[in-house]
């Protein structure tokens, strides 16, 4: 009966304390990192996404007098939502039920880099604390949520940009997918993504880089044509003549597979520029006379013992 008691005291009695006496209250933070900052538009994008901004109840066990934080389940209006946000230090799980230990009760905020020994008792959904700079109140919001604030910030951004340039942004229509939104450049199809969105926080013109890019590798890859026929004809010898190939053939081949690996080496060496940058799909990729050209010199390579 007393414990019954205890926790509906602790849900109703609502003895709010001082900030100040909660651990997350007063650490300073880098705004480029810890900022958030919610407009009209962002507003419309959160509440139509159910992303959720939920305040913060403050209360107090009865008989331990430990500080606890819950979070209320009341509807915010877009007054209240609207604003700039402070992070606080602590990120938080929620309890879906009372410690077997006593150490959290259900609905309780509990501060995520404590060890616990989660039974299933604590999501694993993740929540971050951010203090309104006007009125100062606390909110609970999720970690996935605010990935959806920040990209949606940025796409809204880097529309901006690439419209500013010149650029016509079209979108996916997916059924089934997430959607993103594009533009098309002299050479490629470009993602407006966290991807193009650094490129272009650290160069302006990095859409021209990569056409810039683009048109240099078409024309080393186009290079490779003659070489893959000087290839692809002594391989055909080989598989003729095999041991009874003539020493003058067998020079000439190992010359032409040196010059194919050289011209490898260039086209390797200027795809390491945009290595691990899937953000952007050229509309010629090439892939026939690649494919064919470093199989012939793989081929050579594997006869020759080069």
């Amino acid at each position: 009966m007393k414990k019954h008691y205890q926790k509906y005291c602790i849900h109703f009695a609502y003895a709010i304390i001082s900030i100040s006496t909660f651990l997350f209250s007063t650490r300073t933070f880098s705004q480029e990192n810890n900022s958030l900052s919610i407009s009209e538009d962002i507003c419309k994008y959160v509440k139509e996404k159910d992303l959720k901004l939920q305040r913060i109840v403050h209360d107090t066990i009865i008989e331990t007098k430990r500080p606890v934080l819950f979070m209320s389940n009341e509807l915010l209006n877009d007054n209240e939502i609207i604003g700039s946000y402070s992070a606080t230090p602590i990120k938080y799980r929620h309890a879906r039920r009372d410690d077997r230990r006593g150490k959290y009760i259900e609905s309780e905020l509990v501060d995520n880099s404590i060890e616990y020994n989660n039974d299933g008792s604590l999501t694993e959904t993740i929540y971050d604390i951010y203090k309104n700079d006007s009125s100062g109140k606390l909110y609970a919001i999720k970690d996935e949520s605010l990935k959806s604030i920040s990209d949606y910030v940025k796409t809204k951004e880097l529309i901006k940009i690439v419209e500013k340039q010149g650029f016509k942004v079209y979108k996916t229509q997916e059924a089934y997918y997430e959607n993103y939104y594009y533009i098309k450049s002299k050479t490629c199809e470009v993602k407006l993504d966290n991807w193009t969105y650094n490129e272009l926080k650290k160069n302006i013109s990095y859409i021209t880089s990569l056409d810039s890019y683009q048109i240099k590798l078409k024309s080393l890859v186009q290079q490779t044509v003659p070489h893959s026929k000087s290839l692809d004809k002594y391989l055909g010898l080989y598989r003729i003549q095999r041991n009874k190939m003539s020493t003058a053939n067998i020079n000439a081949w190992k010359n032409a597979t040196a010059q194919a690996q050289k011209l490898n080496d260039q086209i390797s060496k200027l795809g390491e520029q945009y290595a691990g940058n899937y953000s952007f799909t050229p509309f010629d990729r090439m892939t026939g006379l690649r494919q064919q050209f470093t199989d012939n010199l793989g081929a050579s390579k594997g006869v020759l013992g080069m």
